[in-house]
């Protein structure tokens, strides 16, 4: 066997070995059953027809029978979308640890089926797709969104499934796909921009129009007050916490929001200044602007990295963003590995990309806890340097989005040049005859 082989078997041990040690951990603290308790108790009060947004976790729980019992809610809050709401209502037909672990098992197949999917698509083949998939198992917002239970991986194989349509040029597909993400977590709209970018017109009909239709599927099943109540808590007023989160929740670095992070940096330079959150949205539209602009420039979008650069944005945009969605910006990661390896993936690129997956280990996490209390020994006397910890999240995201950015640059460059080029020979044979 070759080299790369070893390493793709190497990879895939440690891989194995943390899902081990992932689901042990899971199993001795599936008592709190993390964010999977308010998905499964708001969703078991919308099918007993009570308003799911209209009180905190242990009220609605309470009314709803009590499913989580005497548990520890924390910081558990409902703010996830009536769709969510809808489609989630299923699984709380048997008890809730049978739910929860149905829930993994299917979080479970999602990330297997992206994973199988992306790499199929896009490459790199054979071995080295392997030890790319074992990189991504690897990767710690993974482990993070799966200890807590979310639903990353279920928008993660919804994005997947969207950047294949838009390879093969599914426009229906794609614009159905990506709707029934926005639908799901409401911040996957964004989307829509890489679509008018690219001037795909007929997905923007198609994604508009399933977003309606979905919209008034879920009114006609769950009625018009838990869409009030959604609307309500998504709807700024003074003295009203924004989606019924804690006011500590919203604001960096727990929120990955540029804006927040803008804010985050005016306050810990300058002090409090009444500017901040202004310079904040300034800096959001800019960095919307610039990505605008080059997707608008692409002929082709062969590796993803155009639809993947919009998935990196839409997490720095949204208004809340926590450390787990980063387990969309799989494809990041994938499309510019198979760029690499066929050779059109500039340095610059990989080395911004290389370094937005290794800063992620640093975050700490289920499965990679043990480097950041080994960081937390070693610079235990530098306060001054491990206050800057909790950033490399932030960056890590920031990393993978100025990675995608300037693989994009770099094709729509390419793209141009060859248009130029082929121009100016067309020119020539003219002025020869």
């Amino acid at each position: 066997m070759s080299m790369r082989a070893y390493l793709a078997i190497a990879l895939w041990i440690a891989a194995v070995a943390a899902a081990v040690n992932l689901f042990s951990e899971s199993s001795a603290t599936v008592t709190d059953y993390r964010d999977f308790g308010a998905y499964y108790v708001q969703s078991l009060a919308a099918r007993k027809g009570i308003d799911p947004y209209k009180g905190d976790v242990e009220t609605v729980d309470t009314e709803a029978g009590r499913p989580l019992s005497d548990l520890d809610t924390g910081t558990n809050h409902f703010n996830d979308t009536p769709t969510w709401i809808l489609l989630f209502e299923p699984l709380t037909f048997p008890g809730i640890e049978t739910a929860y672990w149905t829930w993994q098992a299917l979080n479970i197949l999602a990330l297997a089926g992206a994973l199988f999917l992306l790499i199929r698509e896009l490459g790199p083949p054979g071995t080295e797709g392997w030890g790319v998939a074992a990189l991504m198992v690897l990767y710690p917002p993974i482990a993070l969104s799966i200890s807590f239970a979310r639903g990353e991986m279920v928008l993660l194989l919804l994005f997947v499934l969207a950047l294949i349509a838009m390879r093969r040029r599914w426009d229906a597909a794609l614009g159905i796909t990506l709707a029934i993400a926005a639908l799901l977590r409401a911040y996957p709209l964004g989307m829509l921009g890489y679509l008018i970018a690219r001037r795909n017109w007929r997905a923007c009909a198609y994604m508009l129009g399933a977003c309606i239709a979905g919209g008034a599927l879920t009114l006609a099943v769950l009625g018009t007050g838990p869409i009030a109540g959604f609307a309500g808590m998504t709807t700024l007023q003074p003295g009203k916490p924004v989606l019924g989160l804690l006011a500590g929740l919203l604001r960096h670095p727990a929120n990955l929001n540029l804006g927040w992070f803008v804010r985050f940096v005016v306050h810990h330079s300058i002090g409090p200044r009444p500017w901040a959150s202004g310079a904040g949205l300034v800096v959001e539209l800019i960095v919307a602007a610039v990505s605008f602009a080059v997707t608008a420039r692409l002929a082709d979008d062969p590796y993803g990295c155009g639809f993947s650069l919009w998935i990196a944005l839409i997490t720095l945009l949204s208004p809340v963003a926590w450390p787990h969605f980063l387990a969309c910006l799989v494809p990041v990661y994938v499309g510019i590995a198979a760029a690499s390896r066929d050779g059109a993936a500039p340095r610059r690129v990989v080395y911004a990309a290389s370094a937005s997956y290794l800063v992620a280990f640093v975050m700490g996490g289920p499965t990679v806890g043990f480097i950041a209390e080994g960081l937390h020994r070693l610079l235990a006397g530098h306060a001054h340097i491990w206050h800057m910890a909790p950033e490399t999240i932030f960056a890590s995201l920031a990393l993978a989005y100025v990675a995608a950015l300037l693989m994009t640059a770099s094709e729509a460059g390419g793209v141009q040049g060859e248009d130029r080029h082929v121009r100016e020979e067309e020119a020539l044979e003219r002025a020869a005859l």
